[in-house]
């Protein structure tokens, strides 16, 4: 019997990651998270980088520049994008400003559709 891609194969496997991967980003319950809290949160980024082998298991996942190995600036953003993307989920974002000890902080806030 011939292999079935890991598109039809796995769907119940790439379901559970996709849930994985919303709770983690719905930190704010409402499917909105910033850059900034991604680049300065190690514990957000390393349960995003800890679904890597699963995501190479049940996805076809060649094209995701966070996971097969080349040089990325934000490889769980890579591995967000590419999930989001994978599963018809459109991510938004928009230029946002607030203040942290009183300064400005310029980040991009992306929000889950």
């Amino acid at each position: 019997m011939p292999n079935k891609p890991k598109l039809n194969k796995f769907k119940e496997e790439q379901q559970t990651i996709l849930e994985k991967i919303m709770s983690i980003l719905n930190y704010n319950n409402n499917y909105t998270f910033y850059l900034h809290d991604l680049d300065n949160n190690l514990v957000l980024q390393q349960n995003i980088m800890e679904l890597s082998n699963d995501i190479k298991s049940f996805y076809p996942s060649s094209s995701c520049i966070g996971i097969n190995g080349k040089d990325c600036k934000r490889p769980y953003l890579s591995v967000i994008k590419y999930l989001l993307k994978f599963h018809n989920k459109e991510l938004y974002f928009t230029d946002s400003t607030f203040q942290i000890d009183g300064k400005n902080i310029r980040t991009k806030k992306y929000k889950i559709i």
